[in-house]
C-alpha cells in the first residue's frame, strides 16, 4: 500500500495546491486558481483539472476551506467566499469524476493531521495546531485522533473563542473573538492608524521603531491570552503555530515566553513552537488520511 500513487488537493478560496504521493513522498506539485467567487461548480472544475494532470493514480485525498462533515465528506457550511459551496458533496463528486476512493477533510484539521505525522507535532498524541492568518483556525488532536467534538458544527472553532466580551455585538457573532483579536489581519489593523498599508510581514522588518514594537507587542499578549485559555482547557503538552506570521522569529518565540510565564503553573511544561510544513501541511494531512483507502 505504501508504494501506491496517492493524489492531493488543498483547495483554498484563492489557490488550489496539490501535488502525488509516491511511496510517502510527494511527487510532481502543481497549484492553479480557484477562481472560488465563479461558485461550488467551477472550484470543482479548476480542482479536477489539476487532477487530471496527476493521473495515474489510486485514491485522492482532499483538505478543503469550509466546514467539512467527517462522516460523508460534504461541505457543512461554507462563506459567501465560495458561492454555492455548501451542501457539496465533495467526495462523492470526486469518486464518480475519477473512480477512485476518496477522502475530504477541512483545511486546518489538514493542518493539524499534517504537523502530526511529519511535522512539528511528530510523535505527539495529543497537541493543538492553530493558523494565524486572515483568521484564525485550529484543529485539535486528541489520543492521536482528530477531535471534532459532538455538536452542530463539523468541528472545533478555536477562532471563536471570546476574549473581550465588553466587545459583545449581537449583530456580530465574531466582535470581541479570538479571531478578531489575535488574527494577522487584527495585527494588521491595530497598525494601520501607526503606519498604515502595512502587510504582516512589513509589520515584522520595522521592529526598530519603537511604535511598531509597541503594537506587536500587544497583539502578542492577545496570541499568549487566547493560546493560554485552550491550553487550559485541553491540557494538551503541546502547541503548533502557523501561518506565515508564525514564520517570524519575534512571533513565535515571543508567543511562546508570554504563554509560558502566564499558564497556571500546573500547566507549565508545554512546548509551545511554529509549524514546519508551511503551505504543505493540508497536503501531509490529506494524504494522511487517503493513502488508507
Amino acid at each position: 500500500m505504501s508504494g501506491r500513487r496517492v493524489a492531493v488537493l488543498d483547495i483554498g478560496g484563492t489557490k488550489i495546491k496539490g501535488c502525488v504521493f509516491i511511496a510517502g513522498k510527494p511527487d510532481q506539485k502543481g497549484e492553479t486558481d480557484s477562481q472560488a467567487k465563479q461558485g461550488a461548480f467551477h472550484l470543482l472544475k479548476q480542482a479536477s483539472a489539476l487532477l487530471e494532470s496527476f493521473r495515474p493514480f489510486e485514491a485522492v485525498g482532499i483538505s478543503t476551506a469550509g466546514q467539512v462533515d467527517p462522516k460523508n465528506g460534504t461541505i457543512r457550511y461554507a462563506n459567501d467566499n465560495v458561492p454555492g459551496y455548501t451542501g457539496t458533496d465533495v467526495k462523492g463528486f470526486f469518486e464518480n469524476r475519477f473512480g477512485v476512493p476518496a477522502a475530504v477533510i477541512n483545511d486546518v484539521y489538514a493542518a493539524a493531521l499534517g504537523e502530526g505525522r511529519n511535522g512539528a507535532a511528530q510523535g505527539e498524541q495529543d497537541y493543538l495546531c492553530l493558523t494565524y492568518g486572515t483568521g484564525i483556525g485550529g484543529g485539535v488532536v486528541l489520543d492521536g485522533r482528530l477531535y471534532y467534538g459532538a455538536g452542530a458544527s463539523a468541528g472545533v472553532m478555536l477562532g471563536g473563542l471570546v476574549l473581550h466580551p465588553e466587545l459583545f455585538d449581537p449583530a456580530d457573532p465574531f466582535a470581541g473573538t479570538y479571531e478578531r483579536c489575535a488574527s494577522t489581519t487584527a495585527l494588521c489593523a491595530a497598525m494601520e492608524p501607526i503606519v498604515p498599508g502595512l502587510t504582516g510581514r512589513d509589520i515584522f522588518q520595522r521592529l526598530g521603531e519603537p511604535a511598531v514594537k509597541a503594537v506587536v507587542d500587544a497583539w502578542l499578549d492577545q496570541v499568549a491570552a487566547g493560546l493560554c485559555t485552550l491550553i487550559h482547557a485541553y491540557n494538551v503538552p503541546c502547541a503548533v503555530l502557523g501561518g506565515g506570521v508564525m514564520e517570524q522569529p519575534y512571533a513565535i518565540e515571543g508567543a511562546a515566553q508570554r504563554v509560558y510565564e502566564r499558564l497556571i503553573p500546573g500547566f507549565r511544561g508545554v512546548k509551545v513552537v511554529g509549524a514546519k510544513l508551511g503551505n504543505m501541511a493540508g497536503l501531509y494531512g490529506a494524504y494522511s488520511l487517503a493513502e488508507r483507502l
